[in-house]
């Protein structure tokens, strides 16, 4: 199958053994989105967003409260493992919480 590991929903990744979900706060100071390694095994992150609108950027550079892709508090999604390494993030005002949980292919 040439296409086995496109990932087009949530039903097609479960939860990566031996991992808990994380907790990852965000404030005014643009951090790593991942900043403890992931499991040798997760292939994607679900997230979910609470507290603040973020900002991110996935190119290297750093994002700030004006600039950046927007994510909206009380959003969530899947990110690829590449994706999610390479993701800076920045709360655009006070702070929130991104809560992770890794995935892998079923």
């Amino acid at each position: 199958m040439s296409n086995a590991k496109v990932v087009n929903g949530p039903m097609q990744v479960i939860p990566v053994s031996n991992t808990t979900h994380r907790n990852l706060t965000v404030s005014s100071t643009s951090t790593n989105f991942i900043a403890t390694a992931l499991n040798a095994n997760t292939s994607h992150v679900y997230w979910t967003l609470a507290g603040a609108d973020m900002r991110f950027t996935i190119d290297g550079t750093t994002p700030t409260v004006s600039d950046g892709h927007i994510i909206k508090d009380g959003n969530s999604g899947i990110w690829s493992r590449t994706w999610a390494e390479s993701v800076k993030t920045i709360a655009v005002s006070g702070s929130g919480v991104f809560t992770i949980s890794e995935l892998n292919y079923l």
